[in-house]
């Protein structure tokens, strides 16, 4: 059942090219921007990157695949599985090497849970990418809304187009996450976990006992997080309302004030 870990062109010509669309983000297109803002928008243009293809790739199995949790693995899923492990693996590099300061435990915990469960499918048990398949076309497909967002929000300070673009998309980003995290993926949970747990995979014969509760537990643990991001974004989302809300009013008493002392003279 076990395959060793060899060399793999996919994996390793992947980490190339997720180290080259980092290094020339960080030192050429955002330059001029400072401390974890320069790292956070270099990150982006990875995850950007990873984001478009393994939802697309992903999807496009899903689509096209039965979905057999327990099934062996495809030499086109593991392709892709190679591909997200060197995003997860880069995007850890840089956090740890180059991130200013290192207290998002949250974001180190969820990438070490996707990278594992990910290497696990892929070169330990050769079973259950279908799962793999499915989460990653969930937990992508709102990667380019997302990174889109967050380049603006970094930006929104000394650009008036970028605060444009992060008030117009701020609502919408949240809406499209909270229905995708929220609503869809409890639903694909439940249907991994019910099948793992439920031992339709046929135990050791197929993927062992320890790593089935592995696997439930990390995607468990995934969407809690999600969950804890959803509340994050709508309270974001609230206080930004407020603040602008605020400001229009502030701006409107000026104009008043202004009219005033106007018409005074």
């Amino acid at each position: 059942m076990a395959m060793p870990f060899s060399a793999n062109e996919v994996l390793f010509w992947s980490l190339c090219l997720f180290a080259a669309v980092y290094s020339f983000g960080y030192r050429i297109i955002f330059k001029d921007w400072k401390g974890r803002h320069r790292k956070d928008a270099a990150n982006c243009g990875m995850s950007l990157l990873h984001g478009l293809v393994a939802s697309y790739l992903a999807g496009m199995d899903v689509l096209y695949t039965d979905w057999q949790f327990d099934g062996h693995n495809t030499p086109h899923q593991n392709d892709i599985m190679d591909f997200s492990i060197s995003y997860f693996l880069m995007d850890l590099l840089t956090y740890v090497f180059v991130g200013e300061s290192h207290e998002d435990f949250l974001f180190v915990a969820h990438h070490l849970a996707t990278v594992t469960y990910l290497i696990s499918c892929r070169y330990y048990a050769s079973h259950g990418a279908a799962s793999v398949m499915c989460l990653l076309a969930l937990g992508e497909c709102t990667s380019p809304l997302q990174n889109v967002w967050t380049l603006a929000r970094l930006a929104r300070e000394g650009s008036s187009m970028a605060r444009c673009v992060y008030t117009f998309l701020s609502p919408c980003f949240t809406l499209v996450f909270t229905f995708v995290r929220g609503v869809i993926g409890p639903l694909l949970v439940w249907e991994i976990g019910c099948f793992y747990l439920g031992g339709r995979a046929d135990n050791d014969a197929v993927i062992p006992q320890w790593l089935v509760c592995c696997w439930t537990f990390k995607i468990v643990f995934a969407l809690f997080g999600s969950m804890l991001w959803v509340y994050k974004l709508w309270m974001g989302l609230f206080r930004f309302d407020r603040r602008s809300i605020r400001r229009e009013r502030s701006s409107a008493t000026d104009g008043c004030c202004d009219g005033t002392i106007n018409r005074t003279h």
